[in-house]
């Protein structure tokens, strides 16, 4: 489970605004992109994404002719 408070959004009352939401965390990449707050899950994948390059911990192949790709978790 996610505690955290937003950063004020335009337009919203002030008690919407100093509301501290608890939700739980999504599960898959669909849920949390249909999510309110997907525009932070956005910028977290973000993030973990450049630390992955910037650590060197992937190479992006072309996948052979013939071969079957698997998914992972």
């Amino acid at each position: 489970m996610t505690f955290y408070s937003r950063q004020k959004v335009p337009g919203e009352s002030e008690e919407l605004q100093n509301t501290v939401l608890v939700m739980k965390d999504p599960v898959t990449y669909e849920e949390a992109m249909s999510r309110n707050d997907v525009v932070y899950w956005k910028k977290a994948c973000t993030k973990e994404l450049e630390a992955f390059v910037k650590q060197e911990l992937f190479s992006i192949v072309l996948k052979p002719v013939g071969c079957k790709v698997i998914g992972c978790k």
